[in-house]
């Protein structure tokens, strides 16, 4: 069970046609309602106190490419990177 010292009680007044969408939607994400609506809060008020994430460094199989410096900038470049793997496979495809 959870540690209830740390949490705390409150009550909240919603309408009928609200408060049926909230159960139906914990129905589907398989939560009570009350953590459905926890939930909700969290994803609302926790990245607002937390501010924007930092950037990252890119990672894997393309961190020699750099960060792009607008949208075109990565679309290209992820043109690029497709364009060599899928000729990588194909010469592959065709040594066998």
């Amino acid at each position: 069970m959870g540690d209830y010292t740390r949490s705390r009680v409150l009550s909240l007044r919603m309408d009928a046609a609200l408060l049926e969408a909230v159960r139906e939607s914990a129905r589907r994400d398989g939560r009570s309602v009350s953590g459905q609506i926890v939930f909700y809060v969290r994803d609302r008020v926790e990245p607002a106190v937390a501010g924007p994430k930092p950037l990252r460094w890119i990672s894997g199989w393309l961190s020699d490419r750099g960060d792009a410096g607008s949208l075109s900038q990565f679309q290209s470049g992820r043109a690029e990177a497709s364009a060599k793997l899928r000729a990588a496979v194909r010469r592959k495809a065709r040594r066998r």
